[in-house]
């Protein structure tokens, strides 16, 4: 891949298998996760980021993933929650980032899943590389509201 840099905006053939890439590892993470069994209440606290005074981070790899597969509706960055969430429930489950798979409320996990986010981090970090993309790792909704206001229509 030396040479070819990937323009996942533009949805070419490579940035394709990147995002199917990614899209298998988020499978594999999910597989981990159920074994480890965090538990989910669904009571949405998690997306609201003030909650947890959290800052939630991504890769524009993702940021990407989610573009390909849902609309974000419009938000206020300020807010703090995400754009996603309605009726305390996330409406983009099967595309959310490595953050919103990895953070649970329950704080008895917190050691072992920062570990396993690590892992996934490096594993989408790889992807960057090998698919010889810039890497960028902003503020989520920081990203998404950008993106947004780029391709007004689009996302």
């Amino acid at each position: 891949m030396k040479g070819v840099t990937v323009n996942m905006w533009a949805g070419g053939p490579l940035a394709v298998d990147l995002s199917s890439e990614l899209g298998d590892l988020y499978q594999r993470l999910e597989k981990e996760l159920m074994l480890l069994d965090p538990g989910c209440n669904a009571c949405g606290a998690c997306c609201d980021f003030s909650v947890f005074d959290h800052v939630l981070y991504a890769s524009d790899i993702e940021i990407d993933f989610i573009a390909r597969h849902v609309e974000a509706p419009d938000f206020n960055v300020s807010d703090n929650i995400c754009p996603f969430l309605e009726d305390n429930k996330c409406i983009i489950r099967d595309f959310r980032t490595l953050g919103c798979r990895i953070f649970y409320c329950n704080p008895h996990y917190k050691e072992v899943l920062c570990e396993l986010y690590e892992k996934y981090y490096q594993m989408i970090k790889e992807l960057s590389r090998k698919y010889n993309t810039q890497w960028k790792y902003l503020p989520f909704l920081q990203q998404i509201a950008e993106f947004k206001s780029k391709k007004t229509g689009s996302f």
